[in-house]
Order: structure tokens, then C-alpha cells, then sequence
């Protein structure tokens, strides 16, 4: 259609306003996500539904006049994308909050359908996350969507900040998008001076849409962030997004549903949330070498309530992606960080995007563990243990401790390597059990300050004969030297 005197416009007008959402009257052949107008041609909503008698739309100006006309604008809500995202720091709908001026680029739709599968690629590159038990037991690729999930302050968003952190220098770079979406603005100052202090903004983009932000605003937030990261992997970069996090946009949207009287479901929410979330994490992918190569991963963040994986929009995500990472509490309180539970956590891409040299020494973690689990259950009730199952016990302590790891605390694959090849070796069974922590994290950085050829062999993909003897004169140093 077009605005023309043989085809007049269609003027819509508000019927009900509450909150920024809105019904309206009129418009009678819009599209979903189409943005409307007012009569100055300025940009004031975005419809995300309609029936037989209203449009539903969400205002960007919670205060607009609700007694002026609407027009439609026949497009759909862009974003200027271009790499000046790039140590940005914007808001839910793309505008610059940093004051470093506009940001320019090519409009693009914001609301897209994931990429078909003809065009995608297995996902087999490793995306490193610095973090031990992640990247041993729960290994993440290029490509690909893996939950992270917990109750509140069990350190969901540390595991996301660090894994963005590890990715400074990577070759080839890594772009990250980190969306904040319903959270305090306190946090946002707290992610932009830890990227500040550690050089992310090099490389990654925050999308902030806070709780005192618009209901379209937090609505948007995350569709935003995926398209600035669909940019980079579409011009054949690699780009990894946060969403942090989708139970709270879940909230905006149930309270938007609300507004607009559809239909409760489950927990009040409405019955296209599942395919809200769908749609956005269904455009992760790699893409084929004949689209360019590039690659989005998606590490989606979610809140439960009393550890209840069961409620309706964690079981829902849990569906949806291609593994999770499940932080207790019960772990977390014992002082075990990050407290991820290996036994409730799985990465569905599993190996097959691990290097080979890490795969090679991580395969009996979990069987390592959990026999650790048993004996510690036997020792309980037996006084006189045999000697196997006394090493046993040394042997999970240590590789527990050795898990631990701090915050902001990035530890590279080829030292992950060396670490658990020496302790399934033995080569660690008789340091001091009470200082352990402390005796790995003096073994990391003996290792990158004084062995970096050896490390070098080790990323290179050589785990041969030779480089396991030089681990072995490099633990019996340094146990001489430093314990």
C-alpha cells in the first residue's frame, strides 16, 4: 500500500494505553513488527500482535499522547549495524548511551528468521572459556547455544563476563555482544568498568535495557543484541552473545501479555514465549563455508526459583538449546566456585568441538568424580580402607580442588591440559592437601612464564610421548622448587 490520494493513509487510534502498550484501532493491514508513526513521521511504537478488532503495540515514549493519530511506516524496526558496535555501549534499541556519538552503519531488520539448515555447518571449533570445568567437562563450540542456569547470586553472570574476558587475543577474534536485560543499573556500571579494566570493549558490545527502562525497551533488548552479533557472523567473523537474562525478558513479556489481556497460561505467562525464545536462539549458527564461515554462539542465562528446573521458562530454554550449565547452591555454599554441578550439566556438542591434546586427559573426570562421591560415602562407614580406594579418595579431592577456580581468573587449554594429565598421572597425589588451591594457581603461572615452548607443542596439537616427559621433569621441578 501506499499513502496516496486514490489510496488514503490508514490512521489508526488508541483504545486503550497503559504502561507503554497499547491497543489501537484502525490500521488494518499492518505487519507484525511493523513500527508506526505519528504524524510527524517520528518513530513512536512497534506492533507485536493483533486480531480482529485492535493492533497490539508497545510505545517506545511511555508518555505519548494517547489522544494523537497513528500511521504505519511500512518498515519493520531497524538498526544501523556496521563494526562501530564495536567498545560500545548502547541500549535496548541500539542508541548510543556512552555519549561517543551516533553510531552508523547499513539498517537492517531486527526481528529475522533463524538461518535454514542447508546453510549451516557442525558445530566443531572450540570456543575457549578459560574455565577449567567448563572447558574439561562441559566443552563449548563456535555455533552453538548452551544454557546457563541457577538460582540468583550462584555466579550465572561471572561464568559469562569470564568466558567474554578469556576471549581477548583470541586468533581468530571473537566478537561479544553482552545484553543486559531487567537488571539493575548498578549492574551495568559494574560490567562496563570490569570491561574497562580488562580491555574487553576491544572487542565486544554491552545492549543495556534495565528495569527502569521501557517495557518495549527491555521487549527489544535481545533481538538487538542478536542482530549487531548476526552482523559479525554474517561478514564471516566468529561472535558470541549474552543474554542476561531471558527470565526476565520473559517477565516484560508476560507483563506486556498481561496488559493486553491474552489469554494466561502456565505461571501467567503467555503461550508464545516458548516461541519468543525460540526464534531468537534458533539464529545461533554456524554457517556454511559458502556463506562466509561465521559463526554465533548463544549462552543464554536463566534464574530458577529453589533450584526448580522444572518451572516453565527454564524447562522451556533447557528444551530449546544445546546443553546447560547448572549452578547449585549446595556447591556453592560449600565454597566449590564456580559451582557448577557436572552430574545436572551437559554440553550436547561434547568433544566433538574440544581440542583433541584436552580431550585426550579430561575423559575419566566425571567417572573420577563420581567414584570420589562413593568411596567418600564408604569411608563413612569404614574405618580400614584398601589402598586403592585411599587413592581414590587423594585423587578426587585433588581434581576437585584443582576445579576451583576465581573469578576473573582465566586459565588457557594447553595449561588445563598439563594439569589434568599430571593428576591422572599421580604426579600430584602427594602435594599438601590443605594448600592445594593455592599450589594450582603457582603451577599456572610457572607454567605460562617458564614453559610456553611446551605449551606451544601442546596447541599445536602435539601430546606425544615426548611432551608427557617434559610434564613430568616440569612437575618434579617445580614440586622441588616451589612446594
Amino acid at each position: 500500500m501506499s499513502n496516496s490520494p486514490n489510496n488514503p493513509p490508514e490512521i489508526g487510534h488508541i483504545a486503550s494505553f497503559f504502561s507503554g502498550v497499547a491497543k489501537i484501532q484502525g490500521l488494518p493491514h499492518v505487519f507484525l513488527h511493523e513500527v508506526l508513526v505519528a504524524e510527524d513521521g517520528a518513530d513512536v511504537a512497534l506492533v507485536i500482535g493483533f486480531d480482529e478488532k485492535f493492533v497490539e503495540a508497545v510505545f517506545f515514549d511511555e508518555n505519548f499522547d494517547t489522544e494523537k493519530p497513528l500511521y504505519r511506516s511500512f518498515k519493520s524496526f531497524n538498526v544501523p549495524l556496521s563494526r562501530a558496535y564495536i567498545g560500545r555501549t548502547v541500549d535496548g534499541f541500539g542508541h548510543p548511551l556512552d555519549e561517543l556519538g551516533e553510531i552508523g552503519g547499513e539498517d537492517s531488520p531486527v526481528f529475522r528468521d533463524a538461518v535454514p539448515i542447508i546453510d549451516r555447518q557442525p558445530v566443531t571449533v572450540p570456543l575457549i572459556t578459560g574455565i577449567k570445568i567448563i572447558d574439561a567437562c562441559l566443552p563449548l563450540g563456535r555455533g552453538q547455544r548452551e544454557l546457563i542456569i541457577g538460582d540468583r547470586k550462584l555466579g550465572k553472570s561471572s561464568i559469562a563476563i569470564d568466558t567474554v574476558l578469556n576471549q581477548n587475543g583470541a586468533n581468530p577474534p571473537i566478537y561479544c555482544v553482552y545484553v543486559i536485560c531487567g537488571q539493575k543499573e548498578e549492574d551495568v556500571r559494574d560490567l562496563v568498568s570490569t570491561f574497562e579494566k580488562h580491555n574487553a570493549f576491544l572487542y565486544s558490545t554491552i545492549v543495556a535495557a534495565t528495569a527502569g527502562t521501557s517495557l518495549a525497551q527491555q521487549y527489544v533488548a535481545p533481538f538487538v543484541g542478536c542482530a549487531i552479533a548476526e552482523f559479525f557472523r554474517d561478514n564471516g567473523m566468529d561472535a558470541l552473545i549474552i543474554y542476561d537474562d531471558l527470565s526476565k525478558h520473559a517477565k516484560a513479556y508476560r507483563s506486556i501479555s498481561l496488559l493486553l489481556e491474552r489469554a494466561p497460561g502456565r505461571e501467567a505467562y503467555p503461550g508464545d514465549i516458548f516461541s519468543l525464545h525460540a526464534g531468537l536462539l534458533e539464529r545461533a549458527a554456524k554457517l556454511s563455508d559458502a556463506k562466509g564461515g561465521g559463526s554465533q554462539t548463544a549462552l543464554p542465562i536463566v534464574e530458577t526459583q529453589e533450584d526448580d528446573i522444572t518451572s516453565f521458562v527454564p524447562t522451556n530454554l533447557i528444551s530449546i538449546t544445546d546443553g546447560q550449565i547448572y549452578l547449585e547452591r549446595g556447591l556453592f555454599q560449600k565454597g566449590f566456585l564456580p559451582a557448577v554441578n557436572i552430574g545436572l550439566s551437559v554440553s550436547r556438542i561434547g568433544s566433538q568441538a574440544q581440542p583433541k591434546a584436552l580431550s585426550s586427559v579430561v575423559g575419566g573426570i566425571r567417572l573420577t568424580l563420581s567414584e570420589h562421591q562413593e568411596l567418600e560415602r564408604l569411608s563413612q562407614l569404614e574405618n580400614n580402607l584398601s589402598v586403592k580406594a585411599q587413592k581414590g579418595i587423594i585423587r578426587g579431592t585433588l581434581l576437585l580442588e584443582f576445579l576451583k577456580q576465581g573469578e576473573h581468573v582465566n586459565v588457557r587449554w594447553p595449561e588445563q591440559a598439563v594439569l589434568f594429565y599430571a593428576i591422572n598421572e599421580g604426579l600430584l597425589d602427594d602435594l599438601d592437601q590443605t594448600t592445594l588451591a593455592e599450589t594450582s594457581a603457582v603451577l599456572v603461572d610457572v607454567l605460562g612464564s617458564q614453559h610456553e615452548d611446551v605449551l606451544d607443542r601442546i596447541k599445536s596439537g602435539s601430546f606425544d610421548d615426548a611432551v608427557k616427559a617434559d610434564i613430568a621433569v616440569i612437575i618434579r621441578d617445580f614440586k622441588q622448587q616451589y612446594v
